[in-house]
């Protein structure tokens, strides 16, 4: 299509630039290629310069793999429906929440077997040319004539500090004296044909600790995909060690590492062991996670914010999407029951007008309609991620599907308690003199148990299910009525506990000024061009 509106669009750009060149000047910026100080006048300092501050500012972060962008803003929080439950736990209030990431989709069976594999092997991460990870499969004489053996690990414990059997879902929360979905306690994780289905049967501490092996491995393949002249000195003498061919090998303190078979797989290079490849790892991921040195990264701009579980206030903004309500005068033409525009579970526009935009429970009894007809949304348990029409942040089933964990603690009444930006409830116990959770009949965590399990008031008159250990879940599943799928409704489970209905996704913060993308790249959607 040609563009008539070329000229005035260039003579636009040419003034915007006189602008900017200007602005530039004003500011300082630009000039020599570290640019100028609009403080001092004195020239930023480049890597190689001696003197001089450098602002690290030209490092521009990837976008968080799998994560779409969410533009913060002004919305009203809380249930638009009914209050079934005459709880009054979620009243509409009007609250600010920050721009921030989050994941396209429900974190899948696929991705929580990535994660249980390499609690128990080394990260992929990029390698110096010169050096390389013994293959444990190739069994030929090494160092002397020893064999090498086969790289198996540790099952009964994971980088973590779990076995196998604890950190994977918890399969029996399919099984019942009732029915006979015990069929998916052996199938729905393990079966290759599930990859693609959302993971349930995880608690809210599993999948803390699942945002916290995804922070630690991709920030490892930022920093490892670095010009080393770029990382910091200190970080760069305690683990990499420069050869004289101005190479690098791994080590620890000033010393290679020594791999099997002496450490060398011919003149200038290093053969590293997959054990000692893997124990040199967890001291780099326990160097990069104490606070002075992760500093000296996030100062550099080559570190990521973590990964981490949206809070209650962000995951309930980005369910509702508003952004397709709200005219130039800045009002809201109208609130949203579910994420999408209507009352009803259907979609009433173009050539897929009727179809179900959720996967939940219709009625008693009543999962998926009846077979054969247009109107059975096909899912009677959960469904494969991405399937329905994502919102209008481009999220994907952000109703129905599977509940989805959040940050928050439960109170009841926590809305009166919020502040009205970035609102969030911490598990602040006995310390929370507004509402602590003595309140509620429980004293603080049991030290003897690790903060694990939480004491009763021995003079209670009662004990509440509210507790610290009380978190929040959200959204609708394939087992709920449609009421549930209302972003506003919330409701809570103990931390340690899982179900066949509950899943998660990730959100970060978001740093800077990002594009408005409203697609990472799932099922070919967006990205750069």
């Amino acid at each position: 299509m040609k563009n008539f509106n070329a000229p005035i669009k260039t003579i636009i750009a040419c003034g915007l630039m006189v602008c900017a060149v200007s602005s530039c000047k004003l500011l300082g910026i630009g000039g020599n290629k570290g640019g100028t100080s609009s403080t001092t006048g004195a020239a930023y300092a480049t890597e190689n310069d001696l003197l001089g501050y450098k602002p690290y500012d030209d490092q521009a972060l990837p976008n968080p793999p799998g994560m779409v962008f969410v533009q913060g803003g002004r919305t009203v929080l809380g249930s638009f429906e009914q209050d079934l439950y005459g709880s009054r736990d979620n009243i509409e209030r009007t609250v600010t929440v920050n721009s921030f990431f989050m994941d396209e989709t429900e974190v899948t069976n696929k991705n929580w077997k990535e994660y249980v594999h390499y609690q128990f092997y080394p990260m992929d991460i990029p390698l110096p040319r010169n050096v390389e990870i013994e293959d444990p499969a190739n069994n030929n004489a090494q160092g002397g004539g020893t064999q090498i053996p086969p790289y198996i690990p540790d099952w009964t414990r994971g980088h973590n500090g779990q076995s196998k059997e604890e950190i994977e879902p918890n399969d029996a929360v399919w099984s019942s004296d009732f029915s006979f979905n015990d069929v998916y306690a052996e199938n729905y994780y393990s079966n290759p044909g599930f990859n693609d289905y959302p993971v349930v049967g995880v608690t809210w501490r599993q999948v803390s600790d699942f945002c916290k092996w995804r922070t630690d491995f991709v920030n490892m393949r930022i920093i490892f995909d670095m010009e080393i002249e770029m990382l910091p000195d200190a970080f760069v003498e305690e683990f990499f060690v420069k050869q004289d061919d101005d190479s690098y090998f791994f080590g620890v303190g000033g010393t290679p590492l020594t791999g099997t078979g002496g450490g060398a797989a011919g003149a200038g290079s290093q053969m590293v062991s997959m054990d000692e490849f893997d124990r040199w790892q967890q001291e780099v991921i326990q160097y990069i996670n104490e606070p002075a040195n992760r500093g000296t990264f996030i100062e550099r701009g080559i570190y990521l914010p973590d990964f981490r579980l949206p809070n209650e206030a962000e995951w309930e903004y980005a369910a509702k999407a508003t952004i397709g309500t709200v005219y130039l005068d800045e009002n809201e033409e109208y609130g949203r029951i579910y994420p999408w525009d209507g009352r009803g579970t259907r979609n009433p526009y173009g050539k897929n007008r009727g179809d179900q935009l959720a996967n939940f429970k219709r009625g008693r009894g009543d999962y998926a309609g009846i077979a054969g007809g247009v109107n059975n949304d096909g899912s009677v348990t959960p469904e494969k991620v991405g399937g329905r029409e994502p919102n209008d942040f481009n999220l994907f089933n952000m109703a129905g599907n599977v509940s989805e964990w959040v940050f928050d603690t439960y109170r009841p009444l926590a809305f009166q308690e919020f502040e009205d930006m970035n609102p969030v409830r911490k598990p602040l116990g006995d310390n929370d003199v507004s509402d602590p959770q003595s309140n509620y009949g429980w004293e603080e965590a049991d030290p003897e148990k690790k903060g694990q399990i939480t004491k009763t008031t021995p003079d209670a008159t009662y004990r509440s299910l509210v507790n610290d250990r009380s978190k929040v879940y959200k959204g609708g599943s394939w087992k709920d009525v449609a009421y549930w799928m209302a972003p506003g409704t919330r409701r809570y489970l103990d931390m340690d506990k899982a179900t066949n209905t509950i899943g998660f996704r990730c959100a970060m913060i978001s740093i800077g000024t990002q594009q408005l993308d409203q697609s990472n790249g799932f099922l070919g959607i967006g990205g750069e061009e």
